[in-house]
């Protein structure tokens, strides 16, 4: 498995191996750039096509959600960085500088939503929690953190 995935060294020392990373502004403009971006990386894994697909999804839906509630209109970066973990497994933090915005607790119908109008545009991370394997959000030194980790294979949650 080493090389395939990882390396020894980062697999012993409990760290992500970078493979590489994009900054972009906060804009809808941006997200085909990162979309292709983690498509790459993940084909350069060996990622079948069909999981492929469902990286695309996952990371635009994301974006989308960030780009919309977090900035909303206002200007800022997005950094995009796709990691192996020790475990092998393709990990895609979504680094922004946008508000405080938690997506995986704003989508919890038991406590509550961002938007006041229930007839106005809703957040949406189905698509994120069906095909990723774990997902965590942190606000670390001013910046949200999304942190997307996917199996190469989500029928078996093989790496």
């Amino acid at each position: 498995m080493d090389g395939e995935n990882g390396t020894k060294e980062n697999k012993t020392q409990g760290r992500y191996q970078v493979l590489g990373e994009e900054t972009l502004p906060a804009e809808a403009g941006s997200i085909d750039a990162f979309v292709e971006f983690a498509s790459q990386h993940a084909r350069q894994r060996g990622f079948a096509d069909s999981r492929i697909d469902e990286i695309r999804k996952v990371l635009g839906e994301a974006l989308r959600n960030i780009i919309r509630f977090t900035f909303d209109n206002s200007p800022g970066e997005i950094k995009v960085s796709c990691n192996i973990d020790k475990f092998g497994k393709f990990v895609l933090a979504v680094v922004d500088s946008g508000k405080p915005f938690n997506m995986l607790l704003e989508d919890d119908p038991f406590i509550g939503s961002l938007e006041t109008n229930p007839a106005g545009p809703r957040l949406n991370t189905k698509t994120m929690k069906r095909f990723s394997s774990n997902i965590e959000y942190k606000r670390l030194e001013n910046r949200n953190h999304l942190i997307i980790t996917l199996a190469r294979d989500m029928k078996s949650g093989k790496d």
